[in-house]
């Protein structure tokens, strides 16, 4: 907090601060777990049922031009003897010289790109739950600036360090961190957004992207968001190779309905022949690690193999296979007190779909619940049934003062 309050009188903040913007939550994030291709003899020592409760907070400070941003909880297994785990979501400072220039610094979420499930041009950041691209995501430590010399133009500049880490789910994932500088260019030419995105650094793959977004017809927007980028981040073995990647959609918003699809195809995703090759190879380690025959330097081998193989499909964040499909509809009923919507997740080639209904009530302006399930269908060798998870049901409660 002293660093805060340093950086604020460095910058020239006024002494007088509006009063602060507070919300308290709870979250409850329960899942039903299975053994699959991932957790054989559940290896990850998953209970039935595994449930993550979280006491949340969040503080808004507005210093005149400068703010400060505390977003975090509190979380705990249910039936863990663990100690109680700290986060922070987001952790920043803010200041705003006029409209031309924002300088920020802290954890913060970095938030750009037009896709809806999936962001090509934006891996600053952790990346999203798999299961309920929904929930909240968390930010990356960055120097973040932003230069808007008009309108029609902006560009930012971030050096940024964060995880690979997958949140909000049952298990660990295998984690690693990544320094990042990028920049971001973005123009308005003829009613249509376009960003040009240029990012590298340390344990981050080198990436050149495209941003562009614009109003068709009516009620409806179409995006398209792409990138090129040198080495997989699921197999590296194929560091030499470059790989595209594109999210392409379209959202129709009109009084309380809207309605999204998106397609998104990952170029580094396995083919079936490549995919069918990676699911004999976790077969086969884990059988290698419970063999007595070997001896045990082997079976350590074979099992740190197996592992790592199990956390492919949750490194790099952006799927598995090639072709997903992502569709959403949301209404609101009753004045707005009442929000139904439903998501629902495809993989084309291996028709898995991670099925998400949703329910919104806000009884007054400041108080919010919201209950999610997710449904995991599709054939057994499907990406989204790989998973350790059954199913789930998040429930969150947000009140605000």
């Amino acid at each position: 907090m002293r660093r805060f309050a340093l950086l604020l009188v460095l910058v020239g903040t006024p002494v007088c601060a509006e009063g602060p913007e507070v919300e308290l939550g709870a979250e409850s994030l329960f899942y039903r777990t299975a053994e699959t291709p991932l957790n054989r003899g559940n290896l990850l020592a998953l209970d039935a049922g595994e449930d993550l409760l979280r006491a949340s907070l969040s503080v808004k400070q507005r210093f005149g031009e400068a703010r400060a941003v505390i977003r975090g909880y509190a979380e705990r297994s249910l039936g863990s003897t663990d100690d109680t785990r700290w986060r922070a979501r987001q952790a920043y400072v803010q200041y705003g010289f006029g409209s031309g220039l924002q300088l920020r610094f802290g954890k913060q979420r970095i938030a750009w790109g037009s896709g809806f499930a999936w962001n090509p041009t934006n891996r600053l950041e952790p990346p999203k739950n798999p299961v309920n691209t929904g929930l909240e995501q968390e930010g990356a430590w960055a120097a973040r600036m932003d230069v808007i010399p008009a309108a029609w133009a902006g560009v930012i500049l971030v050096a940024a360090r964060g995880t690979t880490n997958v949140g909000d789910l049952p298990f660990p994932t295998v984690e690693s961190e990544r320094t990042s500088g990028a920049i971001r260019v973005r123009f308005l030419v003829r009613d249509t957004d376009l960003a040009i995105v240029y990012l590298g650094g340390r344990n981050q793959k080198t990436l050149v992207g495209l941003d562009a977004a614009r109003d068709a017809f009516g009620s409806v927007s179409l995006h398209a968001e792409a990138a090129l980028h040198r080495g997989s981040e699921i197999d590296p073995l194929r560091q030499d190779e470059t790989f595209f990647r594109i999210a392409a959609g379209a959202l129709h918003a009109e009084g309380t309905t809207s309605l999204s699809v998106e397609y998104f195809f990952n170029g580094e995703g396995l083919s079936a022949a490549a995919n069918s090759r990676y699911l004999a190879a976790l077969e086969t380690t884990f059988t290698a690690a419970q063999d007595p025959l070997l001896a045990p330097d082997e079976r350590s081998e074979a099992l740190a193999r197996y592992l790592g193989l199990a956390a492919v499909p949750f490194s790099g964040g952006m799927g598995l296979r090639r072709h997903y499909l992502q569709g959403s509809l949301s209404r609101s009923e009753i004045g707005g007190e009442w929000t139904l919507a439903l998501r629902a997740a495809i993989g084309i080639g291996d028709a898995g779909i991670a099925l998400t209904p949703g329910v919104s009530w806000s009884p007054r302006p400041d108080t919010t619940l919201t209950l999610d399930g997710v449904v995991l269908l599709g054939p057994r060798d499907s990406e989204y049934r790989l998973a350790p998870v059954k199913g789930a049901v998040q429930a969150r409660v947000k009140v605000a003062f």
